[in-house]
């Protein structure tokens, strides 16, 4: 969308708001908690007032349902004694590897009210990335039959969306920084598509925080959101360490 769209676009709806939930590392079950919430608030109140969750999760793998066992290139043996759990979830796409240094963006969005496709919402999903990664300084794009947003080393982010009651939830997943020998365990990519970082692609540390507010911005510009308003904590959220010990 262009930037005369976008400025039409958030005319028509002066004051559409947006909570922001800026969490830190969260587990995943508690996340899913928080999305569900927030989904039946959204639902019932009937307009387009939106919630954003930004977050990190300690390790773990989640199956989309585009995802099969063979996905899964880590043996039983290597996911317990790395403590990695394999969580089959009701989102598009299929295995992906959540752990610290990957951001995850979770979008909760009245659709219908709002007007939107299924399309027309991932499309927008994927133009906030590339305008994030172009603000990073990574010329950034997507690549066909490809849900996710490729740079010159490979793809470093990811697009595993569901909706309910044309209400989004899941949505969106960044390679800022993780570790990407863990990545070893899972291959979903049936195009041959090397999974990569921000940090490997700009070959020096890419700033989390920065991406952060970066995306957040480009979603609000893309969805037409001309309010938000930012919260680091959310009364539902129990925060968890887990340790982690993973076997190379």
């Amino acid at each position: 969308m262009n930037t005369h769209s976008q400025s039409m676009h958030r005319s028509k709806h002066p004051n559409r708001a947006m909570k922001v939930y800026m969490l830190g590392c969260v587990d995943f079950d508690a996340l899913q908690v928080l999305q569900e919430s927030a989904l039946q608030e959204i639902r019932q109140q009937q307009t387009e007032q939106g919630v954003l969750f930004v977050c990190e999760h300690p390790p773990l793998i989640t199956v989309g349902r585009e995802g099969s066992h063979s996905q899964l290139t880590g043996s039983n043996q290597e996911f317990k004694a790395g403590q990695i759990e394999v969580r089959w979830i009701n989102r598009g796409g299929g295995a992906l590897f959540h752990l610290p240094g990957q951001l995850a963006v979770y979008p909760i969005f009245p659709l219908k009210q709002m007007g939107l496709g299924i399309h027309d919402y991932q499309a927008r999903l994927e133009q906030s990335m590339i305008n994030m990664a172009a603000e990073q300084g990574v010329e950034a794009k997507t690549q066909p039959g490809a849900a996710g947003i490729f740079g010159r080393c490979g793809q470093f982010a990811f697009v595993g969306a569901a909706i309910k009651s044309w209400i989004s939830y899941y949505g969106l997943y960044i390679n800022v920084s993780p570790d990407m020998k863990l990545m070893r365990l899972i291959d979903s990519n049936p195009y041959d598509h090397r999974l990569t970082s921000l940090s490997a692609t700009l070959t020096r540390e890419a700033s989390m925080s920065s991406v952060r507010e970066s995306i957040t911005r480009q979603l609000a510009l893309q969805f037409g959101y001309d309010q938000t308003h930012f919260f680091t904590r959310h009364p539902l959220l129990h925060k968890i360490k887990k340790k982690v010990y993973v076997h190379s």
